[in-house]
């Protein structure tokens, strides 16, 4: 039992990060954690006594149609976990030998078919990798299925399919009156890696699938309902300055980027930030400056300005390290001096860049990565290409924005997968920065208000729903910067912003 049991929570955890596979040559084995895997082991073989035990009854799956509504028992597979991250789903349903109904769904699923020999009423299939059948009379077949899941009480889900057509919502159903937080996702992905939990956690309801042990799945569907208590949204916060991303952890949404600065002048700055309220501090291995932004933030905690959980830490992977991205999360972990990193995106656009992905995806899996996402990407068709080898999507796309490239319609497009975009170059780049603080609209604006164009240009980014990363070494600057958040910009000035896109970018990267 305890064997089955670890094998289904290995195969949740690698749908989870939509990592399958990963490996750094065709020669390598699977990189696999040890660590990650004894903890998982070790976690899931906890007797009932030592096992945090859940005061009531938490979520499963049911189906709806009309006024009724059918509770199902889950299988326990990648295919489930895909489509649970994709509830609640309402979908007109058609009728098929006058024993199913059937939709074929936009999305591709895992799948694991085989020849089930016999069809019971109640039984939910998925056909193919994208066909959701449920089936409302028993008979044998000869067809191949994934199966997903059971209705156990079929008492009138035949009169309530009907022999039409269909509208069936699914959705999870259970304790909805719980609210979980940010701190739960922690103190559950905490308890799964076997560290130390901030919090005492019996009576805590993270058996969410209800199946009376806590498992990645759990940890899965705790970040979807946070998402769904803040109406799948990626709203601002601005009063805690923050924004939750689909990973289910907070992100600043200011933050001070260090391109063009050495380790000395990174340390300095980063320090300054800090020191000035920003905990968003941005960098990459192309930066060459990882270890200066590493010395920055210790002398901060070290002085007591901050706690490691305070900052937030972007860095990138390395176009030239996409043959060992894994191996390179280690490299900027250690020049860092961090013992997790909190977003880490594919620098660009390069060379099997879907297998970097899958590399990124084993980091979250690790626990040496918090959320990952990419950078410059920047139409829906790439997204979806650099992310097909996994259910899991982009926490962040970082971006050129400016108030002339404003691309609000990628941002839309990813906004249904919860993915924030994030401004690099807000004030339009090296060499372009006095076209946007020269521009009239911008400098009216700036005089309105008895701010500079600066600040303008920055509270533009985050009404308009963009996390922004200005670069500064200079202290006066980087306060500057960060000082957008006692004004709030109009409609009519946001829209006056708005006029000035011209769809043209400054960089061709």
């Amino acid at each position: 039992m305890i064997k089955a049991r670890f094998l289904a929570v290995i195969s949740t955890f690698l749908v989870l990060t939509g990592c399958g596979s990963y490996s750094e040559d065709s020669s390598a084995v699977t990189v696999q954690s040890n660590s990650s895997v004894a903890s998982v082991l070790s976690t899931q073989s906890k007797s009932a006594d030592t096992q945090p035990q859940n005061e009531k009854k938490a979520d499963s799956m049911q189906i709806v149609i009309e006024d009724k509504q059918f509770p199902v028992t889950f299988e326990s597979s990648d295919t489930v976990t895909a489509l649970t991250q994709m509830l609640p789903l309402t979908l007109d349903m058609s009728e098929l030998n006058g024993n199913e109904k059937y939709y074929y769904l936009d999305t591709s699923l895992p799948s694991s078919p085989e020849k089930v020999g016999n069809i019971s009423e109640g039984d939910i299939m998925l056909y193919g990798d994208s066909c959701l059948v449920v089936f409302y009379e028993s008979f044998d077949t000869s067809y191949s299925y994934t199966k997903i899941g059971h209705i156990s009480d079929t008492s009138g889900l035949a009169d309530a399919l009907g022999k039409d057509d269909v509208t069936v919502t699914f959705e999870m159903n259970g304790s909805k009156d719980t609210e979980y937080t940010v701190q739960d996702v922690r103190n559950l992905n905490d308890f799964l890696l076997a560290k130390p939990t901030a919090e005492d956690l019996r009576g805590k309801p993270y058996d969410l699938d209800n199946d009376g042990v806590w498992s990645v799945f759990d940890l899965c569907l705790m970040k979807r309902r946070i998402l769904e208590q803040r109406n799948m949204t990626t709203e601002f916060d601005f009063e805690n300055k923050t924004v939750l991303l689909n990973s289910g952890y907070e992100m600043p949404i200011l933050g001070l980027g260090t391109w063009t600065q050495d380790d000395v002048t990174a340390e300095n700055s980063v320090y300054e930030a800090l020191k000035d309220g920003y905990r968003l501090i941005d960098t990459a291995q192309y930066y060459g400056n990882e270890t200066g932004v590493g010395n920055g933030i210790q002398r901060a905690i070290d002085d007591g300005i901050v706690t490691r959980e305070e900052v937030f830490v972007t860095t990138k992977v390395m176009p030239s390290n996409y043959d060992r991205a894994y191996s390179s999360i280690d490299d900027s972990l250690e020049r860092l001096g961090l013992d997790y990193i909190d977003l880490m995106l594919i620098h660009q656009s390069g060379s099997n860049d879907t297998e970097v992905y899958k590399a990124l995806c084993q980091g979250v899996r690790d626990g040496k990565l918090r959320s990952i996402g990419i950078s410059n990407y920047y139409t829906l068709d790439e997204y979806e290409r650099v992310t097909s080898g996994g259910e899991i999507k982009p926490a962040v796309v970082q971006n050129e924005n400016h108030p002339f490239y404003q691309n609000t319609e990628f941002q839309k497009d990813i906004a249904k997968y919860g993915t924030v975009v994030e401004s690099w170059y807000p004030f339009g780049g090296r060499g372009h920065t006095q076209d946007l603080f020269g521009n009239e609209t911008i400098t009216d604006i700036a005089k309105a208000h008895g701010k500079t164009s600066a600040q303008i240009i920055l509270r533009w980014h985050l009404q308009a729903g963009y996390v922004t990363i200005p670069g500064s070494q200079n202290p006066d600057h980087i306060l500057e910067n960060y000082s957008t958040f006692d004004f709030e910009l109009t409609d009519a000035e946001m829209q006056r912003m708005a006029e000035l896109h011209t769809g043209q970018r400054y960089e061709n990267w």
